[in-house]
């Protein structure tokens, strides 16, 4: 299991790592009233990888059959939720892992465990959640949420023709019907809490002199600026501001150069003043 937190606005990915591909995929729904399983031919063969990524915003989507679920916004986490559920007929089924084992990686030991099948639930909750058992719980202490995978008590009940399977286990629906912060919103929510302000939260130049600015609220339409620096040598002009259509409304990408060499800086500079223009 690979977990990846986007720099961007704090969005997680996660992909489940198993090797092969599957030609003939079989559903099955514990809740709708057919519960009858229902084989697909794939036009072609899929990778046995499976991708979830978990929005900022409280949207969860499930790349393997395009479905989406609502859960809060990652910032605003007071409700633990079962986000994935991954069953495995035998630990002796898994893939060997022959990769080196990095320092922020965490392992489980299983070697107590019983024969048979073994299932693993992952959650999203709040920071004080305890899980039961063996379990795994990253916290993300400045918003406030957690993560967790576990290993159930019992695995998941399954249709005895689904017993030698592996199977993935998702929600049918979320929290909530519809998201319930907008993506602009969730992403100064992200920076905000990051940075422990309500104002605008203003980065440091990255190693290529790229310095972020997110704005306090979401703007109407990406705003004109104007910087003002301490320094009379340095400017930012518009030819160095890095436009994204996903997030320009809230965040202003840009470098600091001196006059005279052109030269990027790349340490932090002294501002004196900052103006936003949307044309309220």
């Amino acid at each position: 299991m690979v977990l990846e937190t986007s720099d961007r606005d704090g969005s997680l990915s996660l992909i489940i790592r198993r090797e092969g591909v599957s030609a003939s995929p079989i559903s099955w729904s514990a809740g709708a009233r057919d519960q009858g399983l229902r084989a697909t031919e794939s036009a072609s063969p899929r990778p046995k990888n499976k991708r979830v990524t978990i929005h900022q915003s409280g949207r969860v989507n499930y790349h393997e059959n395009g479905a989406s679920i609502f859960i809060a916004p990652l910032t605003r986490t007071t409700q633990l939720f079962p986000i994935y559920g991954y069953r495995v007929p035998a630990l002796d089924k898994l893939d060997v892992h022959n990769d080196g084992i990095a320092d922020e990686d965490a392992v489980f030991d299983l070697s107590d465990l019983p024969e048979g099948p073994v299932s693993f639930s992952m959650f999203i909750g709040p920071m004080d959640f305890k899980p039961q058992g063996q379990a795994i719980k990253l916290e993300y202490e400045a918003e406030g949420y957690s993560v967790t995978v576990q290993v159930d008590p019992e695995a998941n009940a399954v249709p005895a023709d689904l017993n030698q399977h592996f199977i993935t286990l998702t929600p049918a629906k979320g929290l909530f019907p519809e998201q319930q912060m907008a993506e602009d919103q969730a992403m100064i929510s992200y920076h905000h809490a990051l940075a422990r302000v309500s104002g605008i939260v203003l980065y440091t130049p990255n190693g290529e002199g790229v310095i972020r600015m997110i704005f306090v609220v979401p703007m109407r339409i990406a705003p004109r600026f104007q910087i003002e620096l301490v320094d009379p040598e340095l400017h930012a002009s518009d030819q160095d501001v890095q436009r994204d259509r996903r997030s320009e409304k809230v965040m202003l990408k840009f470098k600091v150069r001196h006059r005279r060499t052109g030269e990027i800086i790349r340490q932090p500079v002294g501002v004196k003043s900052i103006e936003l223009d949307s044309e309220l």
